[in-house]
């Protein structure tokens, strides 16, 4: 991973941590030699991406995140094209309907409509979460290239390498490519069920569209959930094309 690959992951695993970081958790977590941490939080500090916390030694987000949000939910293609859908599904299959981008670190909830029904589900909007497990993680992942994709192995090496997992990753990387959607089971939140549909501008993949439910629930509506949610990516993606 170069250096500028580095600089990212560190912001990325800061802005994920609840509390405040030091530089050797960063070291250990991201397999990154102390030194090249400290080089490149001098800069991350310096451009005010990451400031020192009131515990001492330790890290936090700086003022640039501030700055940042607003413009996000107001100026983001993304955002402007699929509010309006992303109601209509959750009203349409009343389960809980997201829309979630990612980064080589994790996955990242931008917009949630929460269903009336109860669903124990950890995406909250802003919040991230693994970017190797769960029918959303997979299927944005799925539509990446493979130098993408050989970049987010590289970067979840321990974890992958566990139970074989890397090889049924990789196998169900190619089932959702060929189906057009991905599912899963349990595999983020226990006993909760999810679809993913893509989302593209042009040929590049921009979001997911997942609707989440308990799978006692699901169970016995798992096509129709597949085809509200694809439809959704769908129309997303041609409001997102005719910008």
């Amino acid at each position: 991973m170069n250096s500028i690959n580095r600089t990212l992951d560190i912001l990325s695993f800061v802005t994920t941590c609840a509390s405040p970081i030091t530089p050797q958790t960063i070291s250990k977590e991201l397999d990154i030699p102390l030194s090249t941490v400290y080089r490149l939080l001098t800069i991350l500090i310096n451009w005010e991406f990451i400031t020192y916390s009131k515990q001492y030694g330790t890290y936090t987000v700086g003022a640039q995140s501030i700055k940042t949000q607003e413009k996000y939910y107001h100026h983001s293609l993304l955002m402007t094209s699929s509010k309006s859908e992303l109601h209509a599904l959750a009203k349409k299959t009343q389960e809980t309907a997201a829309i979630i981008t990612a980064n080589l670190r994790e996955t990242i909830c931008v917009d949630k409509i929460d269903s009336e029904q109860a669903v124990r589900c950890s995406f909250i909007v802003g919040h991230g979460n693994t970017v190797i497990r769960g029918a959303s993680a997979k299927t944005l992942l799925a539509y990446r290239d493979e130098q993408y994709q050989e970049l987010v192995f590289e970067t979840h090496a321990k974890q992958l390498h566990k139970d074989n997992y890397l090889q049924k990753l990789k196998q169900d990387l190619i089932q959702i490519r060929q189906q057009g959607y991905g599912i899963s089971v349990g595999e983020i939140d226990a006993g909760v069920f999810g679809a993913s549909a893509p989302v593209f501008k042009g040929n590049d993949i921009l979001a997911v569209v997942s609707v989440m439910a308990p799978e006692f629930r699901a169970v016995n509506r798992v096509d129709e959930l597949i085809k509200a949610t694809c439809q959704t990516a769908q129309n997303i993606t041609k409001l997102i094309n005719l910008e």
